[in-house]
C-alpha cells in the first residue's frame, strides 16, 4: 500500500454544473465539486500529486474538449490515473450504452451525437500505460433526468458491464436502480461532499494511508446511516489496495497488542438512564413509540421528536444498518467468500499475519463507536439539542463493525493456496465468527430493549426502567489455539 508518484501520475476532474438542453436540469453544486477536489488532491502539506498534474474541466462544450484533456492525461500518466466525472448520466435508447454528459448535450436521438460515450473513456484507460487506473463517477446511468437528481436505471449489470477495465477501480456514486443525489442549495452534491470528508478529515482507527478499499467503506457506511443511495465499487486486479490520501484522523499513539489478546469490552451504560422518565401515578400514560422499521419512519421521528426520540432514531439506524446486511449474512453464514485470490504458503503466512492486526484495529473501533465520551456528545442532555445526523452516524460506526468482520472473514475464505494451508485458511476464517455474531446480537438486544419500553412503561411500578447492555468482544480460544498451531506447521 502506497500513495501515487506525484510526478509520474495524472488526475482529471470533470464536471458539468450547467446544461443547454431544457430537459436537462443544471446541477450547480458540481462546480464547487470540482474545485474543492482540486485543492484537496493538491494541497501542499496534505494533497497526493502536484498541482501541474491535476487538471480540471468545468463545463466541457462537447466531445472534442472532453477528449482532448481525458487523452492527454492517460498518455501522460505512468503511475496513477484518476478520472473524475460528475454530471448527468444517460443511456441511449438503441443499446443502453452509457454516455456522458457535456454542456450541449441533449438527450433522446441526438444523444450519440452530442454525448461522450463512455466506451471512449474505457479505451483510454485500456490503453494508458498507467499502473492503477480509477474512474470516480458522480453520476447514474439512465436516460431520464431528474429534478434534484441526476438520473436513474434499470439495473447496475448494464452499467459495470460498460465500466470494468482489466486494473481499473470504478467507484460510482448509487446502484444503477437508484439516483445520485444533488440537493438543491447545498454546497455539493451528497457523494462527493462525502467523498471530501473523507479524504480531508480521515477515518478514525484506520492504518496511516487511505485506500480505495477504506474510502469506499466509510462512503457506504456514511451514505447508509443518512439514507442516501449507496456507492458501489468495481474491483480488478486489486486495483482497489492505492491509497488516495493520507489519514487525517490516524491515531499515532498505536497500541501493542498480542493475537491472543484481542479483546474489548464496552458497556452502553448512561448516566443518567436515557430512557428514565422518573416518577409517575397509577393510570399515567406514558407514551413512547416502537421503533422505526423503515427510512421513511425514521425520517418522520426526526420531524416528530416524540418523547425519548433520539434513542429511537439510535435502535432504528442499527436495525436498519443490519437489515441492509441481510444478504451478506446469508452469504457469510453459508461459508461464502468475497474474492478469489491465489496465494502460495508464505504469501498465505504473510497476508494472514497482516489481517490479524487488521483484525485488532476493527475490534478497537468499538471502543470509538460505544465510548462514554461520545454518548455524552451524541445523546444530549437535553433531547431537543440532539444532532440527528451524529446519533445516525454513531450507529452506522457500529454497524459498519459488524460488516467489516463479515469481509474479514470472508476474504480469508477466498483465498486459494496449497491443500496443506486449507486448515489454516478455515481457522484464520473463525476467528471472527465469535466477534461478529456478538455485536450482531448485542445490536439486535438493544432493539428489541428500546422497542419494547413503551410497553414496559406502561406496565412497570418502577420510577424508572434502567436500560443497560454491555457488548464484550471475546475469542473462541480453542480456534485461536487450532489457528496458531496450524500456522507454526507451515513456518
Amino acid at each position: 500500500m502506497r500513495l501515487p508518484d506525484s510526478e509520474k501520475s495524472r488526475i482529471v476532474l470533470i464536471g458539468v454544473s450547467r446544461y443547454n438542453s431544457t430537459d436537462l436540469p443544471d446541477v450547480p453544486a458540481i462546480k464547487n465539486n470540482v474545485l474543492a477536489l482540486f485543492e484537496t488532491f493538491t494541497d501542499r502539506s496534505a494533497g497526493i500529486i502536484a498541482p501541474e498534474n491535476c487538471t480540471s474541466l468545468l463545463g466541457p462544450e462537447d466531445q472534442s474538449s472532453f477528449g482532448e484533456i481525458l487523452t492527454t492525461a492517460a498518455e501522460q500518466a505512468e503511475d496513477l490515473l484518476l478520472i473524475y466525472y460528475a454530471g448527468h448520466g444517460l443511456l441511449n435508447y438503441a443499446r443502453h450504452e452509457l454516455f456522458l454528459s457535456t454542456v450541449n448535450t441533449s438527450p433522446g436521438l441526438k444523444l450519440p451525437f452530442t454525448g461522450v460515450d463512455y466506451s471512449h473513456i474505457r479505451d483510454a484507460c485500456m490503453e494508458s500505460n498507467a499502473r492503477n487506473r480509477v474512474v470516480i463517477l458522480d453520476c447514474c446511468y439512465s436516460g431520464r433526468a431528474i429534478s434534484g437528481a441526476l438520473s436513474e436505471s434499470e439495473s447496475d449489470s448494464v452499467f459495470f458491464s460498460q465500466v470494468q477495465v482489466a486494473g481499473t477501480y470504478v467507484l460510482a456514486a448509487s446502484p444503477g436502480h437508484s439516483v445520485a443525489k444533488a440537493h438543491p442549495g447545498d454546497r455539493f452534491t451528497v457523494f462527493t461532499g462525502e467523498l471530501l470528508r473523507v479524504l480531508r478529515e480521515g477515518i478514525s482507527g484506520a492504518e496511516s494511508l487511505l485506500t480505495l478499499n477504506s474510502i469506499y467503506k466509510r462512503l457506504q457506511s456514511a451514505l447508509r446511516a443518512s439514507g442516501n443511495p449507496i456507492p458501489q465499487q468495481q474491483i480488478t486486479e486489486n486495483a482497489d489496495v492505492m491509497a488516495l490520501a493520507r489519514n487525517a484522523a490516524r491515531d499515532h499513539g498505536v497500541r501493542d497488542y498480542r493475537q491472543a489478546q484481542i479483546l474489548s469490552t464496552r458497556h452502553l451504560d448512561f448516566t443518567p438512564n436515557p430512557l428514565s422518565l422518573g416518577a409517575f401515578v397509577d393510570d399515567d400514560v406514558v407514551e413512547v413509540p416502537r421503533v422505526p422499521r423503515a427510512l421513511v419512519e425514521r425520517e418522520n421521528l426526526i420531524l416528530t421528536k416524540p418523547l425519548k426520540w433520539d434513542y429511537l432514531l439510535y435502535a432504528s439506524s442499527l436495525w436498519l444498518g443490519v437489515e441492509s446486511l441481510s444478504e451478506k449474512w446469508v452469504l457469510y453464514e453459508a461459508g461464502r467468500s468475497s474474492s478469489s485470490r491465489r496465494m502460495s504458503i508464505a504469501q498465505l503466512c504473510h497476508y494472514v499475519d497482516n489481517s490479524l492486526e487488521k483484525l485488532q484495529r476493527i475490534t478497537h473501533r468499538i471502543d470509538e463507536c460505544l465510548s462514554p465520551d461520545l454518548q455524552d456528545r451524541v445523546f444530549e442532555k437535553s433531547a431537543d439539542q440532539a444532532n440527528p445526523e451524529a446519533i445516525k452516524r454513531m450507529a452506522s460506526d457500529l454497524v459498519g463493525v459488524y460488516e467489516d468482520y463479515m469481509d474479514w472473514a470472508m476474504a480469508i475464505r477466498g483465498i486459494v493456496a496449497p491443500h496443506k494451508a486449507a486448515r489454516l485458511i478455515e481457522m484464520a476464517a473463525l476467528i471472527a465468527d465469535t466477534p461478529v455474531r456478538e455485536v450482531r446480537t448485542f445490536i439486535q438486544q438493544y432493539f428489541f430493549e428500546v422497542d419494547a419500553l413503551g410497553a414496559r412503561y406502561a406496565t412497570s411500578e418502577a420510577a424508572s426502567i434502567n436500560v443497560s447492555l454491555t457488548l464484550k468482544i471475546t475469542l473462541n480460544q480453542e480456534v485461536l489455539d487450532d489457528f496458531l498451531e496450524e500456522r507454526r506447521k507451515l513456518i
